[in-house]
């Protein structure tokens, strides 16, 4: 009986032991990115995550797995064979893909790069990074957010309470390159110390834009501006002002900030806020958008002008900017504001559609842009929490 009674203990110690080991043998897929690779068609980079039981001893790890394969499975399966713990998708929240493979134009072929799991794809948010995904994903790691909340949101976030930036989910991708609407403008990321990229309608470089924000923190990584494409080919990078201005037409701008410079010389911050949805209209070769927004100045009490001369200001302002953006988005050929929305619109069938070569009317298109404004001094949702 005795030696009944010890057998079970050692049993149950040993199923105990079992189960203990089974939390380490699934490793969650955060991130995945995939740019080209230097013996393979692509490399593969994932970020995973190792959960742990709760304790000091056994904490959530993150690591960044990378592989060079011709298809996302062969990837999968080199990474499996390689790696102790079983990836795992459910996770998965950021597909980044790398700035070589974007400016490739090689989107289509990336798009049959065999996934194998079409329902993880159109949950997942789109990057495209620049440099090495792997230095990015490891810009990313933080003992002090170890499940990586703040990153899996921050698209999100910073297109809502900033306007910085462009939410653009896998299915929104797809769907522009396929379906000639839209040009896609996607989020862009790069390490701090990268150095500056140049923006698309300045020509210059500019601190907002992604990658490049001289900040020092405990994240290496930033996200901020916008990379656009024509079609499948990306041709430039928005700085976070000029995101903010794309989103505006696209009716994807929450709230964001812009700098105007009073005749004085000086500057000043204003808190813009949307008003209501924005109203374009496509007749002929010509276009008109109208722009409903609400305008709160930081420091009211400093503006020497009345709220009609400064009313008008800052309208002309950002008449001017809207006009800036669309030039540049039209010299490179990328309908980032979504104007083919319109002209589809006049076909009664797809095939019709797909026959007309819209990007060719695009590049002639003269396109008027006003700002219906209305002051006020209401803060609310700050962006600073």
């Amino acid at each position: 009986m005795r030696l009944r009674i010890i057998a079970l203990i050692l049993l149950l110690s040993l199923c105990g032991c079992m189960q203990q080991k089974s939390i380490d043998t699934d490793a969650y897929v955060l991130n995945i990115g995939v740019e080209r690779g230097s013996t393979m068609p692509y490399l593969v980079t994932f970020l995973v995550s190792v959960p742990g039981d709760g304790t000091e001893t056994t904490k959530v790890e993150n690591r960044v797995l990378t592989a060079e394969a011709r298809t996302f499975s062969e990837a999968v399966t080199t990474l499996n064979s390689a790696y102790p713990s079983r990836l795992r998708f459910s996770r998965a929240s950021l597909l980044a893909i790398g700035e070589d493979l974007a400016r490739e134009g090689g989107q289509s072929a990336f798009l049959d790069f065999s996934f194998g799991k079409a329902d993880l794809w159109q949950n997942l948010r789109v990057a495209v990074v620049k440099g090495p995904i792997k230095d990015v994903f490891e810009g990313w790691l933080s003992t002090s957010d170890p499940s990586l909340r703040k990153i899996k949101t921050t698209a999100g976030e910073l297109q809502k309470k900033a306007g910085t930036t462009s939410d653009f989910g896998f299915g929104d991708y797809t769907e522009a390159i396929a379906s000639r609407y839209r040009d896609a403008v996607i989020a862009y990321a790069g390490v701090n110390t990268y150095g500056l990229t140049e923006d698309l309608v300045q020509n210059d470089a500019y601190p907002y834009t992604g990658g490049a924000l001289l900040v020092e923190s405990i994240l290496k990584t930033s996200m901020a501006g916008s990379a656009v494409f024509d079609g499948d080919r990306m041709v430039g990078v928005l700085n976070g002002q000029h995101t903010m201005i794309v989103l505006m037409v696209t009716d994807a701008f929450r709230r964001g900030e812009v700098q105007l410079t009073l005749p004085d010389g000086r500057e000043l911050a204003v808190t813009l806020y949307r008003m209501r949805k924005p109203k374009l209209r496509l007749s002929g070769g010509s276009a008109s958008v109208t722009v409903y927004l609400e305008a709160d100045p930081t420091e009211p009490q400093t503006i020497e002008m009345d709220s009609e001369q400064l009313k008008s200001l800052l309208q002309s302002h950002l008449e001017t900017e809207l006009m800036a953006v669309f030039s540049a988005l039209q010299k490179a050929n990328s309908d980032a504001m979504g104007f083919g929305r319109l002209a589809a619109r006049r076909f009664t069938d797809t095939e019709a559609w797909e026959a007309y070569d819209w990007k060719a009317a695009y590049r002639t298109l003269s396109v008027t842009f006003t700002v219906q404004l209305k002051l006020s001094h209401n803060p609310r949702d700050p962006i600073l929490e």
